[in-house]
């Protein structure tokens, strides 16, 4: 009975330590998409873009293509 717990109990840990891996990279793409949005936000200051932006956001919409596998946003 003590080497079935012991199995589970490192079935566990192998467990926790792919879910541990999963989070990491996870964590390292929020941060990496953290920064871009960064990137994005000053260079939309930088450029002066800040009202064709804001005019962006309050009026495009989601438009389909056939050719395209997903939408995209456009005026």
């Amino acid at each position: 009975m003590a080497k079935r717990k012991a199995f589970k109990v490192q079935d566990l840990y192998s467990q926790l330590d792919e879910m541990h891996s999963v989070i990491s990279g996870l964590m390292d793409d929020q941060d990496k998409a953290l920064a871009e949005i960064r990137y994005l936000s000053e260079f939309i200051s930088y450029k002066g873009l800040d009202e064709e932006y804001r005019y962006f956001c309050e009026n495009a919409h989601e438009e389909y293509e056939e050719d395209l596998p997903f939408p995209h946003l456009t005026l």
